[in-house]
């Protein structure tokens, strides 16, 4: 926790007062320190663990020795030092939660004659940022042909990385994504699925989507048909129950 209380004159100079809060996952391992600074020198600093002021200055010596007689001035420092205390219960649990990556395998580039293909294993949304991506090939772990970026902050506590493997497929082969992270206490492997590439999947996906709009609207077309020619409309005998298209049959 940071708390900067900045004041300026019109010939530059300049001075702020820094507060921080010391806090460790251990609740006795908090400490609290506020200094007085002035055109980048530290004049004192008050210390919660020892509860006195320290100066650094001339000037700083003199301010700390009126303060460390001042049993008022030193009663907020405890008081300021239980807010401390408060902001860790806070805070620190939740630092310590983990949060396990969401991982994703897809290629990225086919290979073709010269060119390699390029996998890329993407983990998303998980927290703390340290990280490892290791790829394996055939059960071995691969030390060359890859290449990472850092870890990406989402802007949310969370972050992303995605890591790039360029390889020559081989028929039969297996290839593995390895996660190492603080959310699982062993390394989380994710398999290669080779069995259609990309640009496959993308055409099928593509082609269902078209199907489906392609009913509906020709099913919204019948329907404003029929609404123009009688007045109202009725559903398309497909998509009445049985019993109904009997009926209508009879009629």
């Amino acid at each position: 926790m940071l708390v900067s209380a900045l004041s300026e004159t019109v010939h530059g100079h300049y001075g702020y007062v820094q507060i921080l809060c010391h806090a460790s996952v251990s609740p006795q391992n908090v400490e609290f320190t506020y200094s007085v600074n002035y055109n980048k020198f530290e004049y004192l600093r008050y210390n919660s663990t020892e509860k006195k002021v320290v100066g650094y200055t001339k000037f700083g010596e003199k301010w700390a020795e009126d303060y460390n007689n001042n049993k008022i001035i030193l009663a907020q420092g405890d008081r300021l030092m239980q807010h401390c205390r408060l902001f860790r219960e806070l805070v620190v649990p939740y630092a310590e939660e983990t949060v396990k990556p969401e991982v994703i395998i897809r290629s990225d580039r086919e290979a073709r004659e010269n060119e390699k293909a390029v996998l890329v294993c993407s983990a998303y949304d998980f927290y703390p940022k340290p990280i490892k991506i290791t790829w394996m090939r055939d059960d071995i772990v691969m030390t060359a042909d890859m290449t990472s970026t850092e870890e990406l902050a989402d802007g949310d506590w969370h972050y992303q990385i995605h890591s790039h493997l360029e390889y020559f497929p081989k028929p039969g082969e297996k290839i593995s994504c390895v996660v190492e992270h603080a959310s699982s206490n062993k390394p989380m492997i994710y398999h290669w699925d080779p069995s259609m590439p990309e640009s496959e999947r993308s055409k099928i996906i593509l082609g269902a989507v078209g199907l489906l709009m392609g009913f509906f609207i020709g099913v919204g077309g019948l329907m404003y048909y029929k609404r123009k020619h009688t007045g109202f409309y009725r559903l398309p005998a497909c998509l009445l129950p049985l019993q109904t298209m009997n009926d209508t049959e009879q009629q």
